[in-house]
C-alpha cells in the first residue's frame, strides 16, 4: 500500500478504536481476503493446528489451503455462535492460530467485552507458558463488519488487553461499511516483522 494510505489507515484505527499503530505495521490488501489468507501462509505450518469457530466463514478452506489442521469449535446459540474461554482452553495446547471474527459471519452476532477478554486472557497465559520453547499462539481478529454494528459496542482485543498486541493481527476493509465493494481495498495490522513477512508474501501472490 502506498505510504498515503498506510498513514490514512493508522489516524482511522487511532481516531475510532484507539489503536495506534505506524504504517510499517499496515499491508494493504485487495480487499479483506487476502489478508486472512497472508495471515494463514506467513504463519501457519503444514499440521499446525489452526482453531476457529462454526459457524464461520471459509477458515475451513484457508486450513485446506495451507495444509493445517482445522480446530473447529461448535459454538452454541447461548454464547451467541461466537467461541468462549471455556471451549478453547482444553483444546488451545499446540495450537498456533485463532480465528476470531465479529461481527460474526454468518450470524451477525458480536463479541462482549467480557467473553473476549476471557480469549485474550488464555490468549496470553498460553504464549507464557510457551516462553522460551514452543512457537507463540497468534489471534486473528477479523472485524471487517465492525463499524455495522447498531445497539451493540464493538470490542477488540488490544483495547481489552495491551499486552495482546504482539500476538494480534486485525483484518479489515473498506468493502463494507464504506460501501466500497468493487475497490477491493483492506488491511492486515499487527506485528511489524510479521506484518513485513506478509508483505513480502502478498506481493508475489498479487504479480
Amino acid at each position: 500500500g502506498i505510504a498515503s494510505l498506510r498513514e490514512a489507515i493508522c489516524r482511522f484505527y487511532d481516531r475510532s478504536l484507539g489503536l495506534r499503530y505506524t504504517p510499517g505495521q499496515i499491508v494493504v490488501t485487495s480487499g479483506s481476503r487476502p489478508g486472512i489468507y497472508g495471515t494463514f501462509r506467513t504463519l501457519v505450518d503444514p499440521g499446525d493446528r489452526v482453531i476457529f469457530a462454526v459457524p464461520s466463514w471459509n477458515n475451513n478452506h484457508y486450513c485446506h489451503l495451507t495444509g493445517a489442521v482445522a480446530v473447529p469449535v461448535v459454538a452454541s446459540s447461548q454464547d451467541d455462535f461466537l467461541p468462549t474461554r471455556e471451549l478453547l482452553e482444553p483444546i488451545i495446547r499446540g495450537a498456533r492460530l485463532v480465528a476470531l471474527n465479529s461481527p460474526l459471519n454468518p450470524t451477525g452476532t458480536a463479541f462482549s467485552a467480557d467473553a473476549l477478554a476471557g480469549i485474550c486472557d488464555l490468549v496470553l497465559e498460553e504464549n507464557e507458558r510457551r516462553v522460551g520453547s514452543d512457537r507463540p499462539l497468534y489471534l486473528m481478529y477479523d472485524q471487517v463488519y465492525w463499524m455495522l454494528t447498531f445497539g451493540v459496542e464493538h470490542v477488540h482485543p488490544v483495547a481489552l488487553r495491551p499486552d495482546i498486541a504482539r500476538y494480534t493481527i486485525y483484518v479489515d476493509a473498506i468493502s463494507k461499511s464504506f460501501a466500497a465493494t468493487g475497490l477491493r481495498v483492506g488491511w492486515a495490522v499487527g506485528p511489524t516483522q510479521l506484518i513485513a513477512q506478509m508483505s513480502d508474501l502478498l506481493t508475489h501472490v498479487g504479480a
